[in-house]
């Protein structure tokens, strides 16, 4: 015999009670209201309502667009929002945390990587005394305790297995394809290089998700085929962008991991064959524009003396000069802008926290990457050949090491939110912390 209740009998006809009458019409005038005041912006509020749910179901895309949004802050529509779109998601993000706190779904912040970022947080709190950077010094120091501390410390909050992982790399191939679209229709005018002068940032998230997908295909993908190819056509992309940092970056990181994935696994020698001939079968089809091509091939032919003739080279050597005025306690929060008011920071993390913050701080940050990455090496060499795990292991590692590769030519410690995101991820892997399921509580070490 069934326990199912006997439906009731519904009344032909409802009457609504008071309170629901006024709720009604509460709501009829708050939309009426908002549709007179904000006129046809108001249709867009439940685009918002629904973009709002969807972020938080699915936190880990809020999170990886979180880390991206300044790529896209220049389109119209994001210049249309009422507020500030890094806000907006930093409100959202926060929210999440806030709401994970509570019910105790928090990964243990490894002390490390905790003392890493208070050394760093209180270094540049008390530089502000001896500082010369002014407003920009105050504002980089309130800049790094709210938004980018977010992204430190965000990781803890949104990971918690390595299916999270997964499906935030994911997210991030996702972001990568309209930012290719983006760079393409967005030419600069006197160059003809794509991305207009947003170079930078389109180049490392295009090459942050190739990187993504090569490995993944690698990795023995059911979607070998299309994944390899998205690949070249993003890194073509990047390429016709004209960054040459992430470029070389990309190289290196690849270089790195595939051959410490060979030396465990030397059976994936064909498909790294397989892959690298794709690449260069693509070379001779892509027609870059004329300066993104003398860029790179500078590169390719001479690396230091193309750095030599950049920019940053100079900007390399005013900060050492500034480094050699107060070695061990730097010159303060935004102390480079003084000597540099246009670019502001010397596009190098480590030239950046040693000339402003100190050699304590440079130390501690070059000393939380190395652990880092060793610990990633270590975990991706004892993971079962079979175990997905393995497959995440590499491409974290890679990504990583992109990561740590590019903040050496580009950003200062608060644009370089992705770096710090990678990094609270990387520890987070390194000590063990991401089990292999949401419900069984096993880590793939056990």
């Amino acid at each position: 015999m069934s326990s199912r209740p006997s439906a009731l009998p519904l009344p032909l006809t409802i009457r609504p009670v008071r309170g629901e009458a006024v709720l009604a019409g509460g709501a009829a005038v708050v939309a009426a209201s908002a549709a007179v005041l904000a006129g046809p912006k108001a249709l867009a509020i439940p685009i918002v309502v629904a973009m709002v749910v969807f972020f938080l179901r699915e936190p880990l895309a809020l999170l990886a667009l979180y880390l991206e949004i300044g790529l896209f802050k220049d389109e119209a529509v994001i210049k249309a929002l009422p507020v500030d779109a890094t806000l907006a998601l930093g409100v959202l993000v926060a929210a999440v945390c806030g709401m994970r706190l509570v019910t105790g779904r928090v990964r243990g912040v490894p002390f490390g990587y905790a003392l890493t970022i208070a050394v760093v947080a209180i270094s540049l709190v008390v530089s502000l005394n001896w500082s010369t950077g002014g407003s920009y010094g105050h504002n980089k120091v309130t800049t790094f305790l709210t938004v980018t501390m977010l992204a430190i410390g965000a990781p803890f909050f949104f990971f918690e297995s390595w299916d999270d992982l997964r499906r935030f790399f994911t997210w991030t191939v996702v972001l990568a394809f309209p930012v290719g679209v983006l760079a393409l229709t967005h030419p600069a005018q006197d160059t003809g290089r794509l991305a207009g002068d947003n170079t930078i940032g389109a180049s490392h998230l295009l090459c942050t998700a190739a990187l993504i997908l090569l490995l993944g295909a690698l990795g023995g993908s059911g979607w070998r085929v299309p994944a390899t190819a998205g690949a070249a056509s993003l890194i073509a992309i990047a390429a016709a962008v004209g960054s040459r940092g992430p470029i070389l970056s990309l190289a290196i990181a690849l270089l790195v991991t595939v051959t410490a994935w060979l030396l465990r696994a030397p059976r994936k020698v064909a498909p790294v064959l397989a892959v690298a001939a794709v690449g260069l079968a693509v070379v001779p089809f892509v027609s870059l524009p004329a300066t993104s091509s003398e860029r790179l091939s500078s590169a390719a032919r001479d690396p230091v003396a193309a750095f030599r003739h950049d920019d940053r080279y100079g900007l390399a050597q005013e900060a050492i000069k500034l480094i050699d005025e107060h070695p061990i306690r730097g010159n303060g929060a935004g102390a480079f802008s003084t000597i540099d008011p246009l670019t502001k920071w010397p596009h190098n993390v480590f030239l950046e926290l040693w000339a402003e913050l100190g050699l304590v701080a440079v130390m501690t940050v070059a000393a939380a990457i190395a652990i880092a990455l060793v610990g990633l090496f270590r975990i991706a060499w004892r993971l079962p050949e079979h175990r997905p795990e393995q497959v995440l292991a590499y491409v974290l590692l890679a990504v990583f090491s992109f990561n740590v590769l590019t903040v050496q030519v580009t950003g200062d410690i608060n644009q370089n939110r992705t770096f710090w995101g990678m990094l609270a991820i990387a520890w987070l892997v390194v000590a063990d912390s991401l089990t292999i399921g949401r419900d069984d509580g096993r880590s793939p070490a056990q």
